[in-house]
């Protein structure tokens, strides 16, 4: 038998799960004209059905850079990100003199260029700033829920904005540290005798500073924003090539002596994330995750991400196998500004299992170099290709009687970039591409 090649060109749903105007399954292939248009009749048989539910965990260790900051919404209300992140010496001192007094500490953490800002950038924020009383393991899973204890008695706060841009350089030792755009904060007095009256062998190795110096913890503590205040930035707390660029406290004391920590990168800095409560039409989605909704949402911080089903699409095998040659899924976001600008890029994932709210890696992810989740400027959407998703979903039914039809969720990723956005997505535009051919 010859195989017969089809095309759909679906829209997310029809309204009511009716059938939709055959016109909106009009699609041209290339080369024929008007007259030789393949008419398809778009039923509920292959509707999409869209929702919003809440994020599961989120790793929040081995992040590429660092977010914080803090954002008053005015569709998805208040969220906030904090660091913790453990540090290291730069250079061991087995004779540090521990018992002077310092001038001193100044912490200082460069801005990704590109990537600096997300929402008012002139927002100024109160920030807390202070050691923290548990060790971070290195070989530990944390979640964006983490916490870490902190010496209240030690803290710095600092009021200010999260990027700022400097041109005065920096004294270490003889030579002058060139300056970057970042945050730059001088701690308190109490907090620099900390760093400098440590005992003698906390100077000596990363280990031993360990027991005395935990870590860091930069907590936003914004306690009124108003709808629309407030922002994220990020930072670079990973960079060690440079001793100007990296992050890290510079502790000065004899007037000209400078002794530093350095952060001791992404395996040792675990990002807290706190989203909600919601309210309005993003909470009623939350408490009836089963409906269709014209428009969804999707938060980074471990906030919410869509839902999309295709519950009628073992109707494509009702008579058989089929190949599916590409099936392309995207979608639209929708009410964006300047300031709470559309994510770069999307992920698109399943779930571990029918119930599982865990996100799990397509195939097509896994194999495609163009797999896709990047935003076009052009079009304004984010497209995939799932081909190989789908067709294993079809493959599981024809051949092992599976049902792995069970949905796919749309996130903001948590890494790559880092970056605290949230994006709104109208469903009367998604539309899934899909060609797959059958025998006659």
């Amino acid at each position: 038998m010859k195989p017969s090649l089809r095309i759909l060109l679906l829209p997310i749903f029809c309204t009511f799960f009716a059938a939709c105007d055959r016109e909106q399954g009009n699609i041209v292939i290339d080369g024929q004209g008007q007259g030789n248009q393949m008419g398809l009749n778009i039923t509920d048989t292959l509707s999409l059905v869209g929702s919003t539910i809440d994020e599961d965990s989120l790793p929040a260790k081995g992040l590429s850079y660092a977010l914080v900051g803090e954002v008053n919404d005015p569709v998805f209300g208040r969220s906030k990100s904090s660091l913790f992140a453990d540090l290291n010496l730069v250079e061991p001192n087995n004779n540090f003199p521990n018992t002077k007094e310092p001038d001193s500490a100044v912490l200082f953490i460069p801005a990704i260029a590109g990537l600096q800002h997300y929402g008012d950038r002139n927002f100024i924020h109160r920030l807390k700033i202070a050691p923290i009383t548990e060790n971070i393991s290195s070989d530990s899973v944390y979640f964006q829920t983490q916490s870490f204890p902190v010496d209240e008695n030690l803290a710095t706060y600092y009021n200010g904005q999260l990027i700022n841009e400097y041109n005065d350089s920096v004294n270490y030792r003889k030579i002058k540290l060139a300056p970057y755009n970042g945050i730059k904060i001088k701690l308190s007095s109490d907090f620099a005798k900390f760093l400098m009256n440590m005992p003698k062998d906390a100077y000596e190795t990363n280990a031993n500073l360990d027991k005395y110096f935990k870590g860091l913890a930069i907590i936003p503590e914004n306690s009124q924003l108003s709808s629309g205040q407030g922002s994220f930035a990020v930072w670079d707390i990973q960079n060690v090539i440079s001793t100007s660029y990296r992050a890290k406290i510079m502790l000065y004391y004899d007037d000209t002596s400078t002794f530093l920590f350095s952060f001791s990168g992404k395996s040792n800095a675990v990002s807290q994330g706190t989203t909600g409560p919601y309210s309005g039409e993003l909470a009623t989605q939350l408490n009836n995750p089963h409906q269709n909704y014209n428009r969804t949402y999707a938060q980074a911080l471990g906030g919410v991400k869509t839902k999309i089903t295709i519950p009628y699409l073992y109707n494509l095998i009702a008579d058989g196998n089929i190949a599916i040659q590409k099936a392309e899924i995207e979608f639209f976001p929708v009410d964006y500004t300047e300031n709470y600008f559309v994510p770069p890029r999307l992920n698109l994932y399943k779930p571990l299992n029918g119930g599982s709210t865990r996100n799990y890696l397509l195939k097509d992810a896994l194999v495609l170099s163009n797999y896709g989740g990047s935003y076009n400027t052009k079009t304004r959407s984010y497209k995939f290709e799932i081909t190989r998703h789908l067709q294993e979903v079809i493959n599981d039914s024809v051949f092992s009687s599976l049902n792995t039809n069970l949905g796919l969720y749309l996130a903001i990723p948590a890494d790559q970039p880092v970056i605290g956005a949230r994006a709104i997505f109208d469903h009367t535009k998604t539309k899934l591409h899909l060609i797959y051919t059958k025998p006659n």
